[in-house]
């Protein structure tokens, strides 16, 4: 039973939770899809990819985690690195495995744009975890990538599942772009809130990615100069996100609205933190990045279940 809930912890399964969730919202309620047996594929194909991903990622990160979270380390552990491996290997083909039967059967002679993205997405999380994390910026755009991907994945679905019948595309036009248009603000959404947890997260584990030699920007640009970014990221998002809100305002979509105004309340707390922690550097503690990472979780959640009432 322990490393049943080991196994869970190494593929942050409330992560993948998440995911399957806003991939699911996204088709019922943005699009107004029933579900189905190809769908469920395809969110099964998403989540075993991710999850793959998180476990490729703990192999790779087993000498910055026995600095980082010492007490908290899974691979190595609970589970040898061979274990890990043969996790990594058979969550990602299975993933693949169903992300190839769900294109088959949803979109036809089509089936390849879907599938050649799950390759790409699976081997872009290889990449990050053995090469690109260590590396300034690129790490943290494929992950935000990964995760906005996410979001995006059951419009393009159904839109090439669709690409077989002219005579349907041309009666749904006007439903196609309105689609389209509320799905690239959440996909925007996922992409920029993802990319700033993830650099708190580096200013989180600088110790340990200093040690392995990363160059991540709190490492190579200093710890101000990351913050300054959070500032100003968090703002451009607060700024987004509430144009977004009014946007639903007008659509008639008023609890999406009041959704996304609080969704963007956190990320301003968020930037209102790091101003006060650049006038006073003494209060920068791993608490106070802690206290930003968990606001950004909460934010990027309300913003996920905001999706619910779009209908």
């Amino acid at each position: 039973m322990k490393k049943l809930g080991s196994f869970f912890k190494l593929v942050r399964w409330l992560n993948l939770l998440i995911t399957a969730l806003t991939m699911c919202l996204v088709w019922h309620c943005i699009m107004g899809m029933p579900g189905g047996l190809q769908f469920t594929l395809l969110v099964v194909s998403m989540v075993l990819i991710q999850a793959g991903g998180y476990v490729i990622n703990d192999i790779f990160d087993m000498e910055i985690d026995a600095v980082n979270k010492p007490n908290k380390r899974i691979v190595g552990e609970i589970f040898t690195e061979k274990q890990s491996n043969v996790f990594y290997i058979a969550l990602t083909v299975i993933g693949l495995g169903c992300g190839l039967a769900a294109s088959l059967m949803a979109t036809g002679r089509n089936f390849i744009t879907v599938f050649a993205s799950l390759i790409l997405l699976a081997c872009f999380l290889y990449s990050y975890s053995s090469r690109y994390k260590k590396q300034l910026v690129i790490g943290n755009l494929i992950v935000s990538l990964s995760v906005a991907f996410a979001v995006f994945l059951p419009w393009l679905f159904q839109i090439l599942a669709m690409l077989g019948d002219e005579a349907m595309l041309l009666e749904n036009q006007e439903w196609m772009h309105v689609t389209l248009r509320i799905v690239l603000i959440y996909t925007v959404f996922a992409f920029i809130m993802t990319l700033i947890r993830e650099i708190v997260k580096d200013v989180q584990d600088v110790k340990g990615d200093g040690y392995q030699h990363c160059r991540t920007i709190p490492i190579v640009w200093g710890m101000t100069a990351a913050q300054i970014i959070v500032i100003a990221l968090s703002f451009a998002t607060c700024v987004m996100i509430w144009n977004a809100a009014d946007y639903f305002s007008e659509l008639g979509f008023k609890i999406t609205h009041h959704m996304l105004y609080a969704s963007g309340v956190l990320a301003f707390f968020v930037a209102l933190n790091n101003c006060i922690l650049l006038t006073d550097k003494s209060l920068r503690t791993e608490n106070q990045f802690r206290l930003q990472s968990m606001f950004l979780k909460t934010s990027m959640l309300i913003g996920v279940l905001s999706i619910f009432f779009i209908k």
